[in-house]
């Protein structure tokens, strides 16, 4: 699957934990999601999802989605099977 894979924190004021929005959408409209604290995002990025990117492109992802609150990782390749393992849920194409 060839697709993008964006990143966002979602800010809630009530909440004392930040949790982000990770979503992988491919080229056909499929896609996969889920919710995570920091923590599982940075278990994600780095052990996770096999992204062919060097620690240091890594690095300044994370370090974009945690003080920027988003960050997108375009024309990315992944696998259905990776996805659904690294914890992201599978949403039906919209229309």
């Amino acid at each position: 699957m060839h697709g993008t894979l964006d990143i966002r924190r979602n800010t809630d004021l009530a909440s004392t934990s930040e949790i982000y929005q990770v979503r992988y959408e491919d080229l056909a409209g499929e896609s996969f999601a889920a919710s995570m604290d920091k923590d599982d995002l940075h278990d994600l990025l780095y052990h996770k999802l096999a992204m062919k990117l060097t620690n240091e492109d890594l690095d300044r992802a994370y370090e974009r989605a945690t003080c920027d609150g988003h960050v997108t990782f375009p024309e990315i390749e992944m696998r259905e099977n990776e996805l659904v393992g690294a914890g992201l849920s599978y949403l039906a194409p919209e229309g």
